[in-house]
This record gives structure tokens, sequence and C-alpha cells, in this order.
């Protein structure tokens, strides 16, 4: 049985794929903590019906970079597939940095809370299945 077949399997899977891929964002705003001019950005969340669709609110549509020689470099791509945005309202220090640790690591703990739920949520559906098809848990 193939659990990405299931839309809820599957909006777990795409939630749990954004929460890392913030928590990444998150920890370089964190990093550039000292970077003059640097901007904190952050993940625009998938609404509800992008999640149970499979969607990512941005992956549709990229193509693979194209080389013309074994000798050119593939290159690579941002490995998220979701939209980074620059967070608005954020006050700048002299340096041009708009980084505030304190918001920084609220919003890193909120992830790990919510990446927390969603795995919970995970193993008590899978455990429900084997439950069904009496199989112990």
């Amino acid at each position: 049985m193939d659990l990405g077949n299931i839309p809820l399997f599957r909006a777990l899977t795409q939630r749990m794929s954004w929460l890392g891929d913030r928590q990444n964002v998150l920890a370089q705003n964190v990093a550039n903590v000292d970077t003059p001019g640097y901007v904190p950005q952050d993940l625009k969340a998938p609404s509800f019906r992008e999640l149970v669709r499979g969607g990512s609110g941005g992956s549709a549509g990229h193509l693979a970079l194209a080389t013309t020689s074994p000798e050119h470099l593939a290159g690579q791509q941002s490995s998220s597939a979701f939209r980074k945005q620059a967070e608005p309202g954020t006050q700048r220090v002299p340096s041009g940095n708009a980084v505030s640790v304190e918001e920084e690591m609220m919003k890193i703990s909120e992830t790990a809370s919510d990446h927390q739920l969603v795995t919970s949520l995970y193993k008590d559906h899978i455990a429900m299945i084997k439950a069904v098809l009496g199989r112990s848990a």
C-alpha cells in the first residue's frame, strides 16, 4: 500500500517538508545576524488546498538546466519547492541588517513544535491503519 496515494499522508508529508525547509531559511537568518544589509526571509506557508492537492505553492514549472557539453556543470537549483519572501516590517540597525534574533528564535521554536505535532499525527495514523489491518502497532 502506497501511503502517498492517501491525501492525508500526502498533506502531512508536504507539511513536514515545508517545516524542514523553513527551519533552514530561519537558520540562515540567524547565521547572517551580523551581515550588513541582510534582510531576513521566511517561507510562504502553503494553503490547506495546496497541501491536500499535493502542490507546494511554487514547485510547478521547474525545468532542469540543460548542458551542451559533458564538461559543463549541471548547476544546482534550490532544493526548496516553497517560495521565500522577505519579512515585512522588520526594523534595521545602522548597518542595514534587519534580523531580530529573538523573533527568529521564536519562529524556530514554533517550527520545531509544529514538526513534532505533524510527526505525532503521522505515527498515530499509521498505528490506526495497522489496527484496522489487524497488525499490532
